[in-house]
């Protein structure tokens, strides 16, 4: 069973009032969200520490990835790279005790760690003479490490600097895991978002109130153009009044959290653009709802927008790695995705008729297909438009 750990002795050895501790707790969660995660903490450390150097590694090199730290002080660009490339192999000063902050000397001894290549080469020309840190959750596997210095010529790192950072590794380790969750969900974001952005598929997230929260790029191309849908006072607008009606009561519906043709999913319907133009295709759903999350911006509704006209995004390179096609073939199947024929794609790439017939028959034993929509098909079916 998990025992909570009494910080009053490392409090009381801090010499930190409640306003600073609580000042301190909340750059750590604040943190999280930062650019630079971390930044303002480290910074704001090296003074009740007496530090010229905060840092925290959060990720160490590796041979096919580059360390990432975060520097608080003086760092010299051109000194820490190399420990990145050379002294890390050497530094004795890692695999510590989890969760716990240790000096340098009970690690090492005194002598000679001064006397060590790191600290000789690396360490002393960045004005490094006292060293303690933490590695959170330990070993191999730890998810970071902090490290703190003092200068050439200052005095050793005493109980209270170890109290203050002591009391902050519970925290450093909650916030460093959650940014973890976080990085984790972003990433899964980038590839949803990716992939509509690939279909040329438009999606608008809306408020509760209707108002337009975040649109990606195919949704931004669409609504400029201004041509059956548009974006009024901060809201979706359909161009005719009763097609308007129709998607204002879908997206209230949605918002009410209601469906009718499945989880979610609101209905459909379609908006009329200018003559010579397909209409667009607007699917309205209600947006997933966590079970302890509530705030007046959140999402409510996603509007999904389909151009019948859009083209598939498709590139040459993934074309010739999944069927071998040429770069001449690739550019024909290319534009059959677009919707040419044969002798219109031929003209348009100012060659022959016979030409092209030739690059098809040779597209067609390629890709084990004997007609052109069997090709069509099996491309848009396939992962081609998601490359």
């Amino acid at each position: 069973m998990a025992h909570d750990i009494d910080v009053t002795p490392a409090f009381n050895a801090s010499g930190l009032g409640v306003s600073e501790f609580d000042r301190l707790v909340r750059l750590v969660y604040e943190g999280i969200g930062e650019p630079v995660p971390w930044t303002r903490l480290l910074e704001f450390l090296l003074r009740p520490l007496g530090a010229n150097y905060v840092s925290l590694i959060l990720r160490p090199p590796a041979p096919d990835l580059p360390w990432r730290v975060v520097f608080a002080g003086e760092a010299q660009p051109v000194i820490a790279a190399t420990y990145e490339s050379f002294f890390y192999a050497m530094d004795p000063f890692v695999n510590l005790p989890a969760d716990r902050m240790v000096m340098v000397d009970e690690v090492i001894n005194e002598a000679d760690w001064l006397k060590s290549a790191i600290y000789q080469e690396f360490l002393k020309p960045l004005n490094i003479r006292y060293y303690m840190g933490a590695d959170l959750g330990g070993g191999d596997d730890a998810i970071c490490r902090l490290r703190v210095s003092r200068p050439i010529g200052s005095t050793p790192f005493g109980e209270r600097e170890r109290a203050i950072c002591t009391l902050l590794l519970a925290h450093l380790k909650c916030a460093v895991r959650l940014r973890s969750l976080q990085d984790v969900t972003e990433a899964e974001r980038s590839v949803y978002a990716g992939t509509l952005e690939r279909l040329s598929i438009g999606a608008v997230i809306l408020d509760k109130k209707g108002r337009v929260l975040k649109t990606n790029h195919a949704a931004d191309e669409i609504l400029a153009a201004k041509n059956g849908l548009s974006i009024v006072n901060g809201s979706l607008h359909a161009a005719y009044g009763s097609e308007h009606r129709e998607l204002q009561r879908l997206i209230n519906h949605a918002i009410a959290g209601t469906t009718d043709s499945g989880p979610g999913v609101v209905a459909a319907m379609s908006i009329t653009r200018t003559a010579g133009h397909g209409n667009l295709g607007v699917l309205v759903r209600s947006a997933p709802l966590a079970e302890w999350s509530e705030s007046a911006n959140r999402p409510a509704a996603v509007v999904v927008i389909r151009d019948s006209e859009s083209r598939v995004q498709a590139s040459q390179t993934m074309m010739k790695r999944l069927y071998g096609l040429t770069p001449a073939e690739s550019t024909l199947t290319l534009k059959l995705l677009d919707g040419l024929t044969v002798d219109e794609a031929a003209e348009e790439l100012s060659i022959s008729r016979n030409t092209a017939r030739c690059q098809l028959r040779a597209i067609f034993a390629k890709t084990g297909v004997t007609r052109q929509t069997e090709l069509l098909r099996q491309l848009l079916s396939g992962v081609i438009p998601l490359g």
